[in-house]
């Protein structure tokens, strides 16, 4: 029985295009024709209609790749290659897991599959073209709202806060543009007010959450937002103090004498789309244009409240060494620890707090402040423990030493298994003509599947054997790590200490009980 997986997609509907319908059949039919001697089992993946090609993360495509990596299915079958992917790097890495599991590849529309080698080059030129045409496509969209931002016009996306949308005519075509929202901007202007006041980014959350501020959408203000509010253009007055603000920053930027201080800004450019989230530029990628709504923030103002978080940075800046686990320290809530150290009768005292305590009250978490002497001290023993017991530090030992006896009985079965094969062919060879060679026949068969399940066991348990092994590599460096920081602990830096910590430690978490160190 040959089993074919067929993989029909459409990322928007059209009448003039082929619907999953139609994919599947001419599949069908096709696969009757190249493999017509044999019995054929389809299973159809068709429930990723709407998504696009670009995205992996396709529920049909993520299923389909299961089936392969579990050995259910001979052969991929899709009616045109870009309905499976249109980048020549994903669809490499795709093919490279088809071949790992003797999964032949067939496309209707291009005519080849990937038994011959000429169908492997020509599906290697074909998915190069197909991504050569996504991207002019993705470039041809950029340039075109390029040009729509610098214009002022609103080209889409989540709506800054205080901000609406409306359309208007212009020539014969309508086009988007932002407009201040009188009923929702008092809160952009109170953020800048308290910034410009003195107020760290994590005050004002606290602020907003003991005065039961919201966004729009009816959560509580994260730092992130109010940051991203902030450092938003959009507000900004476009007066020739901020051209040369901007300027100063490598921001694109239209002439200078649409400065004149009537307007808001725009700001295009500030993320990237990646695969899986978007990324902040660097503001040498910036593009500013002039917009048509009203400035929020006059721009000496919206340019204070810049240089503010700047000195919020600085002042972030350590002024003590103290707290090594800094960065893997966790509260029992997820939340990361901070250090808190001031001075009393020329006494220092130095506390790991909770941050999402300090932000957002008792109410989210009750961890109380917490001598950094005595969370190093319990961190310490922990280590001490470890070194003067190393068989309590290796992990799974047992789950490594039966992966690798089942590798061996593996082996020894697949051995079996192909002399038994090798002895009923052998038997076959002279009973070509007996009522008996049928039944030796359907024998071969049976074992030689068993065969395959045993090779896919094997590889997966050689993986899990070569796992164990690095990671006994990597307890031993681990543990050699703990040894040297427990023996050179007076003489290490700050620093140093936190930075090998940092290494050896994944996180440290603190609750009622005391400390728990996960490696």
């Amino acid at each position: 029985m040959l089993t074919i997986g067929i993989y029909p997609r459409k990322s928007v509907y059209r009448d003039n295009s082929d619907s999953v319908h139609v994919q599947v059949q001419l599949c069908k039919d096709y696969a009757a024709i190249i493999f017509k001697d044999q019995e054929i089992d389809f299973k159809i993946y068709d429930k990723d209609e709407g998504f696009s090609g670009k995205n992996m993360n396709r529920p049909s495509f993520q299923e389909l790749m299961e089936d392969v990596r579990n050995d259910v299915l001979d052969v991929v079958m899709v009616y045109k290659l870009d309905r499976i992917s249109r980048n020549v790097q994903e669809f490499s890495a795709m093919y490279d897991i088809f071949q790992q599991h003797n999964v032949s590849f067939v496309s209707v529309k291009e005519s080849f599959d990937t038994t011959t080698p000429m169908g492997r080059t020509v599906m290697y030129i074909l998915a190069a073209f197909a991504q050569l045409e996504r991207e002019n496509t993705s470039e041809r969209v950029t340039d075109n709202m390029r040009a729509l931002g610098a214009a002022g016009k609103w080209t889409g996306g989540k709506l800054p806060t205080g901000m609406t949308s409306v359309r208007r005519q212009v020539g014969d075509k309508e086009h988007s543009y932002l407009v201040v929202d009188k009923d929702t901007i008092w809160l952009v202007k109170l953020l800048y007010g308290l910034i410009t006041q003195g107020y760290a980014i994590t005050k004002i959350e606290r602020y907003c959450r003991d005065h039961g501020i919201k966004s729009q959408s009816g959560k509580f203000l994260s730092t992130s937002q109010i940051y991203n509010i902030i450092t938003n253009p959009v507000y900004c007055q476009n007066s020739i103090e901020a051209y040369y603000y901007f300027k100063d920053l490598g921001c694109t930027l239209p002439d200078p004498s649409l400065f004149d201080g009537t307007k808001g800004l725009l700001g295009y450019g500030k993320t990237k789309s990646g695969r899986d989230a978007q990324r902040k530029q660097d503001k040498t990628s910036w593009s500013i244009a002039i917009g048509i709504h009203d400035y929020v923030i006059p721009a000496a103002d919206w340019i204070a409240a810049q240089e503010r978080l700047g000195i919020n940075k600085m002042m972030r800046t350590p002024k003590y060494d103290c707290g090594i686990l800094k960065g893997v320290i966790r509260c029992k809530c997820g939340a990361r620890m901070d250090v808190r150290t001031y001075y009393k009768n020329d006494i220092r005292f130095s506390y790991y707090y909770c941050k999402d305590m300090a932000r957002q009250g008792k109410a989210k978490c009750n961890t109380s402040y917490v001598r950094i002497s005595d969370v190093e001290d319990a961190f310490l023993r922990e280590l001490r423990k470890i070194r003067f017991n190393p068989e309590g530090f290796k992990l799974h030992r047992d789950a490594v030493t039966d992966t690798m006896q089942s590798v061996t009985s593996i082996k020894a079965e697949i051995k079996q298994t192909q002399t038994a094969i090798d002895n009923l062919t052998t038997t076959l060879m002279n009973a070509m003509d007996s009522t008996a060679s049928s039944y030796i026949v359907a024998k071969i068969e049976e074992l030689d599947k068993q065969k395959r399940a045993l090779e896919t066991n094997l590889r997966q348990a050689t993986l899990q054997e070569q796992a164990g092994k690095s990671l006994q590599e990597t307890e031993q460096a681990i543990y050699n790590d703990i040894c040297y920081l427990l023996d050179n602990f007076d003489t290490i830096e700050y620093s140093a200490k936190n930075e090998l910590i940092r290494k050896i430690i994944k996180k440290c978490i603190l609750d009622e009980n005391g400390l728990h160190i996960v490696f």
